[in-house]
């Protein structure tokens, strides 16, 4: 058995049974073995930092712990934005990196990986012998797993081709260990309890470390008549309350920015707290803010706080919930407030005005509200563009049914992490909204998209522009033409490439074409030509 067959056989024992990738001179054979004598699947990206997206993907839609494979040289040198979107979003990944021969220096395709992986990824596990290969795969993947985050295994190209020592370790699967929950400290639980005890007007922000502990935040919100929120990563946790205010944040609606400027304590439970969440400052202005995690370092990390509390946000809850006697709050839970809430149109109040050859993209969005399959997988991808979806259309961020691949601010993110969204979880529809600048990032994946042939709907919201950057050129007084582009035919080239498209330029045309590709059975692009002079302040 050669030393790529070996590596084959221990990725399959750790459950492994679909690998996103490209191929390559020193990946290719271990690719071929994967899948002829083992069955796994093999996603085939167009481009290596995309593959790795779609790895990111698959893992955060199913919670698993993706796998992808680049050869050497280039082809880890391309996935450096992906594996450090991974690398902050945290996420269990491994991918599986061929190198040049170690005395062949001047290989044509050789750099020195360490150091790139260690800058990007931040975990690199090299496999130097053939007797540790078995070995190396599994430290890689109790790596991926329990810090979490991406590790690369590093293969050189000649050590795949040598044969494994006979008597070597066979494949044990590396079984992750659980984390037990963090008990807070009880003179921490008595001191968030006199604050809850002694604030006016209460909120409870959860984020999406505390997805687990919903039923024990909304327990301590009833007992200490807070309101409930959410960041946008958490979005329907509280779904069905009667206080709940919904997204808080930049992107918060009126009736909940109206009603958290009036806070006087906000408490987070597992909530990244940073300048977006609070929308720089001035989400709740007047507000203690007193943040609940698990990692005492993020605690304060990226926004001032009054206190900290580190522990399991679920054990944080239960704990305080016990230690507080039941508080009255009818200022502030007022009845009003709850049927306001109810009532909340997040359309309410918009100027929307299409022209004769561009819809308004809060008109488009309107109809994808009411079009749109609710039970779905929604991906959001970094730009202007992107402000709309997540202000205005209801996404349920439970389930792990919101990707928002934000972390590095990287375009050209929407596309890949879609499809690998669709791989994880087939049995949701995939629904992915991406701008026109960031598709041309990564154009051949459309291609992938078709060969893959999942239920996913592309919606391009076209400006031919960047439009981030026109909206912060032209106050500066530059001219905003450097970032704007001739317009193109994007649903041609989405038919060149195997996918169904329509472009859509006025409410009709919208409604005409959902008519046609609804329900979502394939691959289908929305071409949809917006308006773009509407500017999305908060994107």
């Amino acid at each position: 058995m050669k030393v790529f067959e070996a590596i084959a056989d221990a990725v399959v024992a750790h459950g492994v049974d679909t690998v996103f990738g490209l191929l390559g001179d020193a990946n290719m054979f271990l690719v071929a073995d994967l899948v002829n004598r083992h069955g796994v699947r093999f996603v085939a990206a167009r481009n290596e930092n995309a593959a790795v997206m779609m790895a990111d993907g698959y893992a955060r839609t199913t919670g698993r712990c993706a796998v992808a494979t680049v050869t050497h040289g280039p082809g880890l040198a391309v996935a450096g934005a992906a594996l450090t979107i991974a690398r902050q979003a945290r996420t269990p990944l491994v991918l599986i990196a061929g190198d040049t021969p170690p005395g062949d220096p001047l290989h044509v395709q050789h750099f020195d990986q360490q150091p790139f992986v260690l800058a990007t990824a931040g975990t690199f596990v090299p496999t130097t012998a053939a007797g540790t290969a078995v070995r190396d795969v599994g430290l890689a993947f109790r790596a991926a797993r329990e810090m979490p985050g991406p590790v690369v295994l590093n293969v050189p190209i000649d050590l795949a081709e040598e044969p494994v020592p006979a008597g070597t370790v066979v494949p044990v699967p590396a079984v992750p260990r659980l984390p037990r929950p963090l008990v807070p400290d009880p003179v921490d639980v008595e001191a968030l309890a006199l604050r809850l005890r002694a604030a006016h007007r209460p909120v409870l922000l959860a984020g999406r470390g505390a997805e687990p502990a919903a039923a024990e935040i909304r327990e301590l919100a009833d007992r200490s008549g807070a309101l409930l929120a959410t960041t946008l990563m958490a979005a329907g946790l509280f779904a069905g309350h009667p206080f709940n205010l919904g997204v808080a944040g930049g992107l918060a609606r009126p009736l909940t920015r109206r009603t958290l400027a009036g806070a006087d304590l906000v408490v987070t439970f597992g909530a990244g707290l940073n300048r977006w969440t609070v929308d720089h400052g001035a989400l709740f202005p007047d507000a203690a803010v007193v943040s609940v995690d698990v990692d005492p370092a993020a605690i304060g990390a990226r926004w001032p706080v009054a206190a900290g509390v580190v522990g399991d946000a679920g054990e944080t809850a239960r704990a305080v919930s016990a230690v507080l006697a039941p508080v009255s709050r009818p200022h502030w839970r007022r009845p009003g407030l709850s049927a306001e809430l109810a009532a909340a149109d997040p359309f309410a109040g918009l100027p929307i005005e299409s022209s004769a050859a561009r819809i308004d993209p809060r008109e488009f969005i309107r109809i994808c509200a009411g079009r749109l399959p609710r039970e779905r997988t929604t991906v959001v991808g970094v730009g202007h563009f992107g402000g709309w979806p997540n202000l205005l259309l209801d996404s349920v961020a439970t389930d792990r049914s919101f990707l928002a691949p934000w972390e590095f601010g990287s375009i050209g993110v929407g596309l890949p992490f879609a499809v690998g969204a669709a791989v994880g979880r087939p049995d949701r529809p995939v629904v992915a909204f991406e701008g026109d600048g960031s598709l041309l990032t990564g154009l051949g994946e459309l291609d992938t998209l078709a060969r893959v042939d999942a239920p996913v709907l592309l919606v391009l919201l076209d400006d031919a522009a960047y439009g981030a950057e026109v909206r912060k050129l032209a106050p500066r007084g530059v001219d905003p033409e450097l970032a704007r582009f001739p317009e193109r035919d994007l649903a041609a080239a989405a038919r060149a490439l195997g996918v169904p498209a329509w472009t859509v330029t006025d409410e009709v045309g919208a409604q005409a074409a959902f008519d046609e590709l609804l329900p979502l059975v394939g691959p289908a692009v929305l071409h949809v030509r917006v308006r773009p002079d509407v500017v999305q302040e908060k994107f």
